[in-house]
Order: C-alpha cells, then structure tokens, then sequence
C-alpha cells in the first residue's frame, strides 16, 4: 500500500505534464502494486473461507493452456521474465478455473520472487491416466529438502539470503487445499542450485 500511495502521489505531480518519460513506469508500479493488495486480500478471504470449510467450487469445462497468460500477467508487467508452455495444449479439465489460475498464478509468481535471475519459467501441461499434471519450472536456487517438507504449511515462507520474500506465507497452504478439494495432489521437486519444479494434478473430468 506504501507503494501504492507513493506512485499515486507523483502521478498527481505529473497531471499537467502527460508527456513525462516517468508516467509509463509510475503506472506500471501502481499495477503492480494494486496487484499485490488484491492477492493479500484475495488470500486473507480464502483463508477464512478454508477456516470455516466454506471454499466452494464453481466448475467448468476449460483448456488449462489458455489460463496459462492469464497467470502471468504480473511477471509480463517486468517485461524481462516470459513463461514457456510445453506438453499438450489443448487439454481440457472440468475444473473451478479461477481456482485453479489463483494456483498458477501463485506458482509463477513464486518463480519470480524466488528465482529472480531465471528468465525463463517453464510450464507443462501433461495428461497422466485420467489426470491433468501442471508443472512450473524455474531455474533458480532450488529449495533444501528440510525446506521443501514444509513448503506448503501454513504461514511457511523460505528465508534463504538473496530471496526477496513478502507476503503472509499463505500462497502455497491455500493452493494445496484448493487441490485438495479437486482431489489432486500437489508438490515440488527441488535441489539446490538446479532449481524447482512446483507441479499439481486434478482428475480430467
């Protein structure tokens, strides 16, 4: 919110003079920034709906490829990291598809914070049986085991030196208990210094 405020101030400065080379950066902070608040609340809401088993799916039949931009939006905002897609794109789920891109979108978000100097960030979408695999790959740090085991509690954020943390620690606990409720399974696959592959499944239909 500091930063919100702060960009929205010097906006305000820049009302009569619309061609300033820092408008396009103060607005795209702002985004960014907006962006932040809305998953913090987004996050807080889900929580108190876990808390009182009240999250509730609203299920349809959607490609998983075509929310794929959709959960990349912050990191497009940076210009400087872009996602890859791979495997089969024209698989469809019968799923609660804003749940599912909240999961993504945390995924991809995660790679950026965590990874910063990966560029590039993996997505794969593959059919297994009767499920849907999504997996996000970045070729970060990577994760210690003793880290990975706790990855998805509650509260649980990596503090390791370089990592630009933020948020309550809620993204991973609140993903894995929407794929809980879709009857996946959810987890990483990490070592240090070769990166982390952060991957969940739902039933296809």
């Amino acid at each position: 919110m500091t930063s919100l405020k702060g960009s929205l101030q010097l906006l305000e400065r820049l009302v009569n003079n619309l061609t300033s080379p820092m408008l396009p950066k103060l607005i795209a902070q702002s985004s960014r920034s907006m962006h932040k608040i809305t998953a913090l609340v987004e996050d807080l809401l889900n929580l108190s709906r876990i808390n009182q088993d009240r999250l509730q799916l609203t299920k349809s039949a959607f490609v998983l490829s075509k929310i794929v931009s959709a959960g990349s939006s912050e990191i497009r905002l940076a210009e400087e990291y872009k996602t890859i897609v791979t495997g089969d794109l024209e698989l469809e789920v019968f799923a609660d598809e804003h749940q599912i891109d909240q999961v993504l979108v945390n995924f991809i978000n995660n790679a950026v914070k965590y990874a910063p100097r990966s560029k590039d960030i993996i997505v794969s979408i593959e059919k297994i049986n009767d499920m849907a695999r999504v997996s996000v790959t970045d070729k970060g740090p990577g994760i210690r085991p003793e880290e990975a085991k706790r990855i998805f509690e509650r509260y649980y954020r990596v503090e390791t030196a370089g990592f630009q943390t933020g948020g309550l620690g809620l993204g991973l606990y609140i993903s894995a208990e929407i794929i809980k409720k879709h009857e996946g399974q959810i987890g990483v696959e990490s070592e240090p210094g070769k990166g982390s592959t952060f991957w969940f499944t739902i039933p296809i239909a």
